[in-house]
């Protein structure tokens, strides 16, 4: 993951997939996080769109601190 963009997604599937991806890349660089980040999905009262935005923002933290 060396560039990272963000685009709007509008699909409920679109952003399920897209949070598939994005966790099980970070299953393997950082397990703690891909694990908050199932636990969140776990939760119906948590919009999958603002886990998503989460997702993304610990992405790009970590591409700034390396």
């Amino acid at each position: 993951m060396n560039n990272v963009k963000r685009v709007h997604i509008k699909k409920d599937e679109s952003v399920e997939s897209a949070l598939l991806l994005v966790i099980s890349k970070l299953s393997i660089s950082q397990p703690e996080e891909s694990l908050k980040l199932l636990a969140m999905c776990a939760k119906d009262d948590v919009p999958k769109m603002s886990v998503l935005n989460y997702a993304l923002d610990i992405v790009e933290r970590n591409n700034y601190l390396s």
